[in-house]
C-alpha cells in the first residue's frame, strides 16, 4: 500500500494535477497527522476565507479605473500614492477552486469596490473633474494563477519537508512517533492563527453630505473604535502597542477638540498607515481601510 507523504509528493510534482485535488490529498495528511492549524488552513483555502483576513500571499495589487459613460469600457483613475497603495491592494477570499477557473480566463479581470469605499472615491473623482462614475480595479488572470501556484509550492516544500525527516505514513497511517514529532513543528502556512487581527468598525458611520468638517471628523471617530477595538482585545504585536496606543491618543485629542488641527489629524493617518503595514498580519483591516482613505484624501487636497 502505498505511503501518504510521498504520494502527496509526487501529487505536487504533477503539473495535471490541479490544485484544489492536491489539497483535498493534504487535507487527509494533516487531519492523520492531527497538525490543526495546518486543516485549518487548508479548509480555508477549498471553502474560501469569507470574513477572515486573507493571508498576505492571497492578496494581489490592480489597477485603478472608473467606468467611461461616453464610450464604454473603462479608463484609468490616478488618486494619490499613499491612497492607492490601500484601495489597490485587493484580497482573494475566494475558495482556491473558483481563483483556478479566474486564473485560466483570457481577458482582464475586475472587481468593484464595497460601497462605502466606493462613495469615497467617487466623492474624490467629483472633487477633481466635477462628475463621478462606478470605480473598479482591474488585474491579470496571471496574477490568480500566481496565487494558486503559491499554494501548491507551500504544500510541495510541507511534503518535502515531512519526507526528509522520515514522516511518510506507511500503510496510509502514521504511527505515534510520526504524529509526535510533526506536532513539535510549529507550522505558520497562512498564517490563519495567532496574528490575524480584524479591525470592527463598530458601526460607525461616515456622513457623505457633509464637507471636511463632518465627513472628515467621522472619520477620525470611525478610526478611533476601530483601533481601540483591537487595542481592548490585545490584539496588536507587541512591538507595535506602545506606538498605536499613543497615535490614538493623538486622534482622541484630536477629536475632542472644539477646533480639530487637521494637519497632525493626517499626520497621525499617516503614521497609523505605516504601523499598521509593519506590523505581523498587516493589522488595517477592510473596514478600518475607508477612515483612513478619507483622512488621506483630506491630506492630498490640502
Amino acid at each position: 500500500m502505498a505511503a501518504l507523504v510521498p504520494e502527496l509528493v509526487n501529487m505536487a510534482s504533477e503539473p495535471h494535477i490541479s490544485t484544489t485535488d492536491l489539497l483535498r490529498k493534504a487535507l487527509v495528511v494533516t487531519r492523520r497527522l492531527a497538525v490543526q492549524e495546518l486543516v485549518t488552513w487548508i479548509t480555508f483555502e477549498l471553502n474560501g476565507y469569507n470574513d477572515s483576513e486573507v493571508p498576505e500571499y492571497r492578496k494581489v495589487v490592480g489597477q485603478l479605473h472608473a467606468e467611461n459613460p461616453y464610450r464604454g469600457g473603462t479608463v484609468p483613475f490616478i488618486v494619490p500614492q499613499e491612497i492607492a497603495e490601500i484601495v489597490t491592494l485587493i484580497p482573494l477570499m475566494q475558495p482556491l477552486p473558483e481563483l483556478q477557473q479566474l486564473a485560466k480566463s483570457d481577458t482582464l479581470l475586475h472587481r468593484y469596490f464595497p460601497a462605502d469605499m466606493e462613495r469615497i472615491l467617487m466623492n474624490m473623482m467629483r472633487e477633481g473633474s466635477g462628475s463621478a462614475t462606478r470605480p473598479l480595479i482591474k488585474f491579470t488572470p496571471i496574477q490568480i494563477g500566481g496565487v494558486v501556484d503559491r499554494v501548491r509550492s507551500r504544500i510541495l516544500d510541507w511534503a518535502l519537508d515531512l519526507e526528509g525527516r522520515g514522516i511518510i505514513g506507511e500503510g496510509m497511517s502514521f504511527t505515534l512517533e510520526e504524529k509526535r514529532a510533526v506536532q513539535e513543528q510549529h507550522y505558520h502556512f497562512g498564517n490563519v492563527s495567532g496574528s490575524q487581527i480584524q479591525i470592527s468598525s463598530n458601526g460607525s458611520t461616515q456622513d457623505q453630505t457633509n464637507t471636511n468638517s463632518g465627513q472628515d471628523l467621522e472619520a477620525v471617530k470611525g478610526l478611533i473604535d476601530a483601533l481601540g477595538a483591537i487595542l481592548d482585545r490585545g490584539s496588536v504585536p507587541d512591538d507595535s502597542v506602545d506606538e498605536m496606543r499613543a497615535e490614538l491618543a493623538t486622534l482622541k485629542a484630536q477629536a475632542a477638540s472644539p477646533k480639530p488641527k487637521w494637519e497632525i489629524i493626517k499626520a497621525t493617518a499617516r503614521t497609523i498607515k505605516t504601523i499598521a503595514e509593519g506590523a505581523a498580519g498587516n493589522i488595517l483591516g477592510e473596514l478600518a481601510k475607508p477612515h483612513v482613505v478619507t483622512l488621506l484624501a483630506l491630506a492630498a487636497g490640502a
